[in-house]
């Protein structure tokens, strides 16, 4: 795979400039001045959760369908999910539920959510079995991956999807080498240049610029951790086209899989989980709940 990252970067850049990209919320920077507190307080966290009414339900829901719950206990308060969570884990999680409400603005960006959403789903069951990766971490860089491709959408609506970016779902490296070969970039370079923008981690910026590279071993080289978070997308994935699609299976999206999988020596039973947890979440995009 050809791709050159200094002009994939400077073209990104250069595209970014054209277009609105949203700030983060200060909330999210709010949360950052809290967790960094000598002795962070819980009802505060909780307390700034809760200033978006909106959103909190989505939290809630989310924060549910990550950590895989028992429907016989389900988290339904903001105050029970800080106290049963890192403040790191908030962190992602508010962030995800954030830029899920905010971002989509066609029925095609909420294609992208969704897709996403369920890719991060089975990311964040998946990195129960890969070492050194957080759960929500796994679900926020998963579902992320395609951030970059909704800002490219304002950019060019027309084309964009239909002829470049939903190839991809079955073709993950050709489909996408022609996508770098039309624009001379890519939705990997531009989502990392916006999560640098946004000030996320290291790890988040470098696994979207990277999460269509079909030589594992040499990000393995390059940093480790990215390897195993571009191996467990994926994995998600395919997993989310096997589930959820009804289109056929190429030799190339098998392939992905296969490599993915060995280089991250997931065992049938963490497969098994991850589909168990689509089929149990993946449809349930409207679960709200209410706090009082």
């Amino acid at each position: 795979m050809k791709i050159e990252m200094k002009l994939g970067m400077d073209q990104a850049t250069q595209l970014i400039q054209q277009i609105k990209v949203e700030t983060v919320p200060p909330e999210i920077y709010q949360l950052e001045e809290l967790m960094g507190a000598e002795q962070p307080n819980a009802s505060d966290i909780a307390h700034l959760i809760s200033k978006h009414p909106e959103l909190l339900g989505d939290f809630l829901s989310l924060t549910n369908k990550v950590l895989n719950r028992p429907q016989d206990d389900l988290i339904l308060e903001p105050l029970a999910a800080v106290n049963l969570l890192g403040l790191q884990e908030i962190q992602h999680l508010f962030l995800s539920t954030y830029l899920k409400k905010q971002l989509p603005t066609s029925d095609q960006d909420r294609k992208i959510i969704l897709h996403s959403m369920r890719s991060g789903l089975a990311a964040a069951e998946l990195s129960y079995w890969v070492n050194e990766i957080d759960r929500t971490e796994a679900y926020l860089v998963a579902f992320m991956q395609d951030i970059g491709a909704i800002f490219i959408m304002r950019h060019d609506f027309d084309h964009y999807a239909e002829t470049y970016l939903n190839a991809q779902l079955n073709e993950p490296f050709s489909g996408y080498q022609a996508e770098f070969e039309h624009y001379q970039t890519a939705h990997t370079f531009v989502g990392s240049v916006i999560a640098r923008r946004w000030h996320l981690s290291d790890l988040l910026s470098k696994s979207l610029l990277l999460h269509h590279q079909n030589e594992l071993e040499s990000v393995q080289a390059y940093a480790p951790n990215v390897a195993k978070m571009v191996a467990l997308i994926q994995v998600a994935n395919y997993l989310v086209f096997k589930t959820f699609s009804d289109h056929y299976m190429t030799e190339e999206l098998q392939q992905s899989f296969e490599h993915a999988r060995t280089f991250l020596a997931l065992p049938d039973n963490a497969i098994d989980a991850a589909e168990a947890a689509l089929k149990k979440w993946g449809n349930d995009d409207h679960m709200h709940f209410s706090s009082h």
